[in-house]
């Protein structure tokens, strides 16, 4: 019976996860400015296969829905010509292969334009998938099955011009509870000519200030953005309390002198559990 290689191409998305990932990349954010066009990131092959590897720069953002949840948009046109720098940022090398326990060193830079003061930014889409992928078994109806893992990583390259700033205008700050959770909801804008690079601090304090519960993630705020806190019930008594959320220019995983940077904005509501 004839053949039929069938090829099934699955994709997943994957932001830096070390063991599920073919390889590994260092930073996951890039920055450079006006007076240092060059940056560079590390790829390393940390399977026990050769790897194939393509650096491509679409341009994108997170955003949040209803729920909190971050979704990445990459069709947005008029920002893109308006903070974009996808069509200006030439990479090298873009294709090649990393044997196992191999590093590449990928270096980029941005070509001149007449940017107006802000940062700029495009994110940097890291495809790797294995040289010579394993054959599947035949079936009873000869047909074998080739399957080719590829994983995308998507990481960050911003451009910093001029005078840059940031800072965020907290638009509505609120909490509902249901039978075993609190949530706390904060809708931002995201004002300057920067992204917000920073973190997020709920604190609820009792009567007396003191702190009963603190909550904090890591995030960048491109535009408009929701923040959702959940806190169960458990984790406090019944009694008065107040909730603060606070918006800072810290995170641990990028350096600050990379962030730029505004004062703290925080907003505060009361609330009581019964």
């Amino acid at each position: 019976m004839k053949k039929l290689s069938l090829i099934f191409l699955l994709i997943f998305g994957v932001l830096l996860t070390g063991a599920k990932a073919q390889i590994t990349i260092a930073p996951t954010m890039v920055f450079i400015d006006q007076q240092e066009r060059f940056g560079s990131f590390l790829v390393l092959n940390g399977s026990d296969q050769a790897q194939e590897v393509s650096i491509e720069f679409p341009f994108g953002y997170p955003t949040t829905n209803t729920e909190g949840n971050v979704e990445m948009v990459y069709d947005d046109s008029s920002r893109a010509q308006q903070y974009g720098i996808d069509n200006l940022v030439k990479g090298f090398p873009q294709n090649f292969v990393l044997q196992p326990g191999q590093r590449q060193t990928v270096r980029m830079t941005v070509r001149p334009k007449d940017f107006a003061d802000g940062t700029y930014w495009t994110r940097i889409k890291t495809t790797s998938s294995a040289q010579n992928p394993a054959v599947g078994e035949e079936t009873e109806d000869g047909i074998t099955a080739q399957i080719t893992y590829k994983f995308e990583q998507v990481t960050t390259l911003f451009y910093k011009h001029g005078d840059t700033n940031t800072g965020i205008e907290i638009q509505e700050f609120t909490h509902h509870n249901s039978e075993d959770n609190f949530e706390f909801i904060a809708d931002v804008n995201r004002s300057g000519n920067s992204p917000f690079l920073g973190s997020i601090i709920l604190t609820i304090s009792d009567s007396n200030g003191n702190t009963v519960v603190e909550k904090r993630t890591s995030t960048s705020i491109y535009f408009k953005y929701r923040q959702v806190f959940e806190v169960a019930q458990d984790e406090f008594e019944n009694g008065e309390y107040s909730a603060e959320i606070t918006f800072e220019t810290q995170r641990p995983d990028v350096p600050s002198e990379n962030i730029v940077q505004m004062e703290p904005v925080s907003q505060s509501i009361n609330f009581t559990k019964k």
